[in-house]
């Protein structure tokens, strides 16, 4: 199978812009070409050439190997094609996604995925903050797509979002959902405080009640969803099910919000028989607080 990969050669102290790397950009450049595309670092401009080594042919199949962290914009505004990231990448991955598969084998920094619209973005470690959320100056987060995390993620998941799915298979900050506006966001972990805060539409699918919410959500009690049946057969495909598998079909206990601000939105989690535990309305005591693991391991 035909691949382009291009190795860093050695990592820079400043940060580098990797925007105009798309794999459907560079299969239309032979390897002479690619390697004379500009790379800004610092206030110089440099060769790909002379930053990556170059193998394989140009395809829409592209693997890049990071020396560092510090590679931003991966896969930003990518339309078709496949992308690896082999090792950890710096903030802004997939920014703007329209298409495509951008998968990343380790961690990533802040703002992946704000403005992704389509397409599909894997991360098998930890991101930042402000997944999925809206780009610099947008006032809208992901509109569509797919985003599946299965480390932790920062603050402010899903901020604006109005379609899409979202997959956390580990923790989730403080904010996450806030000002939400349609989608859904699954966190398979904890959660920190504030979720849901401002929501408009959407659906928040947790694992277990929270330790706090805030106090304009209502409990509107324990459901039978048949719409949470469709999207499992989705989730199967990605995750366990973990407690959802468990709950011998008793229903989902919902809260509805936020009141501040139309009130359509929901925060679901899973309900065994006689369970029906509610949270807080108050802070907790202790609550969750996101511990920002570092990007260097993506084993944490």
């Amino acid at each position: 199978m035909k691949q382009l990969t291009l190795t860093q050669r050695q990592a820079t102290a400043q940060r580098l812009d990797m925007r105009a790397f798309l794999p459907e950009h560079l299969a239309q450049l032979s390897l002479a070409e690619i390697a004379e595309l500009p790379l800004q670092v610092g206030n110089q401009i440099t060769p790909a050439g002379e930053l990556f080594e170059l193998s394989g042919k140009p395809c829409e199949d592209l693997r890049l190997v990071p020396a560092a962290d510090n590679l931003d914009f991966i896969g930003a505004g990518m339309r078709q094609g496949e992308l690896t990231v082999v090792g950890n990448a710096g903030d802004a991955v997939g920014e703007g996604m329209r298409g495509g598969l951008l998968c990343v084998a380790g961690n990533t920094g802040d703002e992946a995925g704000t403005g992704l619209s389509g397409g599909e973005l894997r991360i098998t470690g930890n991101t930042g903050e402000r997944l999925g959320g809206p780009s610099i100056g947008a006032t809208q987060g992901m509109s569509g797509g797919q985003i599946h995390v299965q480390g932790n993620a920062g603050d402010r998941v899903g901020e604006r979002m109005r379609r899409g799915l979202i997959l956390i298979q580990g923790d989730a900050g403080c904010w996450c959902g806030v000002n939400m506006i349609a989608g859904t966001i699954v966190v398979q972990g904890r959660i920190g405080r504030m979720a849901g805060s401002g929501m408009r539409r959407g659906t928040l699918l947790l694992s277990g009640p929270p330790a706090a919410l805030p106090s304009t959500f209502n409990d509107n009690g324990v459901h039978d969803l048949s719409f949470l049946r469709l999207l499992f057969v989705h989730l199967t495909t990605l995750t366990d099910l973990g407690p959802w598998a468990a709950a011998d079909n008793a229903g989902a206990h919902r809260y509805l919000g936020d009141l501040a601000d139309a009130g359509m939105g929901e925060i679901l989690w899973p309900v065994a028989s006689g369970n029906v535990d509610a949270p807080s309305s108050k802070p907790a005591s202790a609550p969750f607080q996101h511990r920002h693991l570092s990007r260097g391991d993506a084993s944490e």
